[in-house]
C-alpha cells in the first residue's frame, strides 16, 4: 500500500490550515485539485464528499472564495474539493466546443482518490457547479460509474447532446438553480446552449419517476432592491430521491446571494444564500447501491470486486486492448488478446482502473479495488 500511496500524486502542498492543493496525472496530463477537509477531521472518519465545479474561464481557486464552502465544510463536518478544468473549462459536451479533454475521468479519479486517502464515504459523494460546472454535473450525473448521490446546479444546464445521451444508472437527486433572465445560459434553452430548463427537469422527472406536476411556493422576499424574486418548485414520489427546481424570477448568470462582479451577468438575487441552500438540499442525501459491486455493461463483465489475487473478466464482444491503471495512471497490465482472467498478486493494495476498449473503439472503464 505504502508503495501505491507514494505514486498517487506528483505535486502535493498545504496552502492554508487544512485547505491543500493536489496535481495528479490523468490521461496524459497535470490535473490539479484543490480541498479543504474540517479541522476536527479524524483518519477514523468516514466523510461525504463535495465536489465543486467552477464555471467557463474561472478557476478552483476563484469558485472556492466565491462560494466559501470551506466555512459550510467546517461547521458540517465534510470533505470539499475544487477541481480545476483544463483552460478554465470542463468537457460537458457543450453544444459550442469548449474542451474535449477527458473529464468524466478526471472526476471519478478525484473520487478514487478521497476513498482510498481519506476514508470518504461512497454513499454520499455530491457534485455541485456553475454555469459549465452545471452542465458537466448533469453529465455525470447521466453518464458516470460512479454513484453521487446528489447534485445542485446553477445557472448550468443540459447540452443537446448530454440531454439525448442521458442514460443514468444511479436514481441522483436534483437541485436545479436558474434565473430566468439569465442572458448566458438562457432559461427557454438557444442553439448555443442547449435545452430549456423546463426539458431538462422533465427529463429528470421521468428517469427518477416522480409525478409529472411539481408543487410551487414563493420564497421570503426580504430584499427588495435585487429585483427578483425566487419560487421552489418541488417534485413529488420521486423513487428514493429528490427533484427540485430553484427558479429566480428576473435573475441572471449568477449565484443567488453572493455580490461579487467576477464571473456572473444580470441581477443578483439576495433573499436566498445558495451555497447554503445547496448544502441543505445534498446532506444526508445517500446512495443505497454505491458499493462496489460487480457490474455488466453491455456484454462485458468484471468480478469479483473488490478482488485479491485476480479478476475474471467475460465478454462476447471483440477487443482491441485490455489495460489495468492505477490512480496515477500507470499502466500495471496491457493485452491486446481476449482473456477470461488477469493474475493480481503482483499489485498492492488499492484502487485501480480497468480499460477494455473494444473494436467498436467503445471504451469501458471500470473502477476495482485490491484488498
Amino acid at each position: 500500500m505504502k508503495s501505491m500511496l507514494s505514486a498517487l500524486f506528483l505535486f502535493f502542498i498545504t496552502v492554508a490550515q487544512s485547505q491543500t492543493l493536489v496535481s495528479m496525472s490523468h490521461d496524459g496530463l497535470l490535473r490539479n485539485f484543490i480541498y479543504y477537509k474540517p479541522s476536527t477531521w479524524e483518519s477514523s472518519q468516514t466523510l461525504p464528499l463535495l465536489i465543486v465545479l467552477h464555471g467557463l474561464t474561472q478557476t478552483a481557486t476563484g469558485i472556492m472564495e466565491i462560494t466559501d464552502f470551506n466555512t459550510i465544510a467546517e461547521e458540517n463536518n465534510f470533505i470539499v474539493c475544487y477541481p480545476s478544468g483544463i483552460n478554465n473549462a470542463w468537457n460537458a459536451n457543450m453544444n459550442v466546443s469548449v474542451s474535449s479533454t477527458d473529464d468524466k475521468g478526471f472526476i471519478e479519479k478525484i473520487v478514487a482518490y478521497f476513498q482510498l486517502n481519506f476514508n470518504t464515504d461512497s454513499q454520499k459523494q455530491y457534485l455541485c457547479g456553475f454555469s459549465n460546472g452545471g452542465f458537466m454535473s448533469h453529465k455525470m450525473a447521466c453518464e458516470s460509474e460512479e454513484c453521487f448521490a446528489a447534485i445542485a446546479t446553477v445557472s448550468g444546464n443540459m447540452s443537446d447532446t448530454v440531454y439525448a445521451n442521458c442514460n443514468p444508472k444511479y436514481l441522483t437527486s436534483i437541485l436545479h438553480m436558474h434565473g430566468t433572465t439569465d442572458a448566458v445560459v438562457p432559461y427557454l434553452g438557444s442553439i448555443t446552449t442547449g435545452v430549456s430548463v423546463s426539458q431538462t427537469m422533465d427529463k429528470w422527472q421521468q428517469f427518477l419517476g416522480c409525478d409529472p406536476n411539481p408543487s410551487s411556493i414563493d420564497l421570503p422576499n426580504p430584499n427588495l432592491l435585487d429585483l427578483s424574486t425566487v419560487s421552489r418548485e418541488t417534485y413529488a414520489n420521486c423513487n428514493n430521491s429528490s427533484l427540485e427546481l430553484i427558479k429566480i424570477a428576473n435573475g441572471g448568470h449568477q449565484w443567488p446571494g453572493i455580490s461579487t462582479f467576477v464571473g456572473g451577468v444580470g441581477n443578483i438575487n439576495m433573499d436566498i444564500y445558495s451555497p447554503q441552500v445547496i448544502w441543505d438540499f445534498l446532506n444526508g442525501k445517500s446512495c443505497p447501491n454505491a458499493g462496489l459491486n460487480d457490474f455488466n455493461l453491455g456484454s462485458i463483465s468484471v468480478f469479483p470486486n473488490p478482488f485479491n489475487s485476480e479478476i475474471t473478466i467475460e465478454m462476447n464482444k471483440e477487443i482491441a486492448s485490455i489495460e489495468l491503471k492505477d490512480l496515477n495512471g500507470k499502466t500495471h497490465f496491457f493485452t491486446t488478446q481476449k482473456l477470461g482472467k488477469i493474475e493480481t498478486d503482483f499489485l498492492n493494495s488499492g484502487i485501480y482502473f480497468l480499460e477494455v476498449k473494444t473494436s467498436e473503439n467503445q471504451l469501458i472503464i471500470k473502477k476495482l479495488i485490491k484488498h
